[in-house]
């Protein structure tokens, strides 16, 4: 498993450099750009099968905002030590390039079926590759559907719903309520079950209006009080960042420092949380971006830019910072508690009820917005490979997984979700390296 993951965090980097070099550094060049295209007004869209650009971008955003973004962070410092930060931050400046390609690509092929827009990974494989001919094309854009299904089913449900049992269970537990774990968690994911079921059972356009609103009230809130922390600890702001840089780079780092973290181990866990929290490469932002009723393939692109660098860094970074500058005690086991650990730092200005009252509430968002979002992958996937009969039973199952989820140790779901990530990620990344002169052509074309 380790070795697996070693090799598919080094593709992500290779594939995200490539693109990076090929395009010309766009992400770089026109990320400004970018934010004035987030920023601009936009129109309700008339097909009802389809959403605004910017509810594509919140859905989009509401998938890869969860709870790696907190628990997965937290958790990420005790497996790799503060250098994974900065392997999370290297494999967030190419993945800005590569999920603009994913977004781009889907744009351009994707199909109107049943209604609604169709479009993704499985279609520019299947359309794109090899010119639409050969065997090959087939087989991977099967094989992408089919992890991104199963993925959709286990990976994200198991997560998100695990998260926020526990995080819940925390909270419960620092007003001493005398309520158990065993307990707390079913009711948990029976209640998530039922929020998750009214709105996957609307489709893309209420999950599209849900997200529009949610996402971007919980994730200014939650930067507020990471602020809010990180003035209280300003003074150690800066060694904090220092560390980040020392724990990756110094030659003491490379056979495993003080506390024990090697380069090699910083790099995995960095570049597999930096990947699993803002997924790009994975594949899955783009199904809900292909929905949208855009101007153009390069105009959506744009929206793929801003979405890492809000994910990663600055979510992701507010939370690495939080744990670091707080001087919390990272746990010595293997699979520690991520959600633990953020409880630690956060308390430590805000005290533990108040603290374990925001995280709950911040998990609660963070995880139900990524649940609803891989809904619609998982159901794109599915109907890419059933047809359009498989909806109404998808997400009966899907609803039921979110309650399961609350009831499987955490070690087991964050390790799963990863390798699934990355099996997705493997056919992507092969169409994406071979068809980025087609983004090529699209980017020139709107010059």
């Amino acid at each position: 498993m380790e070795v697996l993951s070693v090799f598919f965090a080094f593709m992500v980097l290779a594939s995200g450099a490539f693109i990076t070099v090929r395009l010309g550094f766009f992400q770089f060049t026109h990320f400004f750009r970018a934010i004035s295209t987030v920023l601009s007004p936009q129109k309700t869209p008339k097909n009802g099968g389809s959403v605004s650009p910017f509810q594509a971008l919140a859905a989009a955003l509401g998938g890869s905002i969860g709870t790696a973004n907190i628990a997965g962070v937290a958790s990420a410092l005790a497996l790799g030590g503060a250098g994974a930060v900065f392997y999370m931050w290297l494999a967030t400046l190419v993945g800005m390039a590569v999920k603009f390609s994913e977004i781009v690509l889907a744009v351009k092929y994707r199909e109107k079926r049943g209604g609604a827009y169709l479009g993704g990974p499985m279609l520019y494989i299947e359309k794109g590759l090899c010119n639409g001919r050969g065997s090959v094309r087939l087989v991977l854009a099967r094989a992408f559907a089919f992890f991104g299904l199963v993925s959709s089913c286990v990976g994200t449900p198991l997560v998100q719903a695990n998260t926020i049992a526990e995080s819940f269970s925390d909270m419960l537990g620092a007003f001493k309520f005398g309520l158990s774990p065993s307990f707390t968690k079913p009711v948990c994911g029976a209640i998530l079950a039922l929020i998750v079921g009214l709105v996957v059972i609307g489709g893309i356009r209420r999950i599209g209006r849900v997200s529009e609103i949610v996402v971007p009230f919980m994730a200014l809130g939650y930067v507020a009080v990471c602020l809010v922390v990180l003035i209280r600890f300003r003074t150690r702001l800066i060694p904090s960042i220092g560390m980040i840089f020392a724990s990756a780079l110094s030659p003491r780092a490379a056979f495993g420092g003080a506390a024990g973290f090697g380069i090699m181990r910083a790099m995995r866990v960095g570049i597999a949380r930096g990947v699993y929290s803002n997924e790009a490469g994975v594949g899955s932002a783009p199904m809900a971006h292909a929905c949208a009723e855009t101007r153009g393939s390069v105009q959506q692109g744009l929206y793929g830019i801003f979405e890492v660098f809000a994910d990663t860094l600055v979510m992701c970074t507010l939370t690495a910072l939080v744990v670091l500058a707080s001087g919390v005690k990272l746990p010595a086991e293997p699979y520690a508690s991520g959600t633990g650990i953020a409880l630690s730092a956060f308390s430590s200005v805000l005290g533990e009820k108040t603290a374990s009252i925001f995280l709950a509430v911040s998990l609660l968002l963070f995880a139900f917005t990524s649940i609803i979002a891989w809904s619609v992958y998982g159901l794109n996937c599915a109907k890419y490979l059933f047809g359009e009969r498989v909806c109404t039973p998808y997400r009966i199952v899907f609803t039921l997984l979110c309650a399961v989820g609350t009831l499987i140790r955490s070690d087991i779901v964050w390790r799963g979700g990863e390798m699934l990530n990355y099996l997705m990620a493997a056919p992507n990344l092969v169409a994406l390296v071979f068809l980025t002169r087609e983004v090529e052509k699209e980017v020139a074309f709107t010059k």
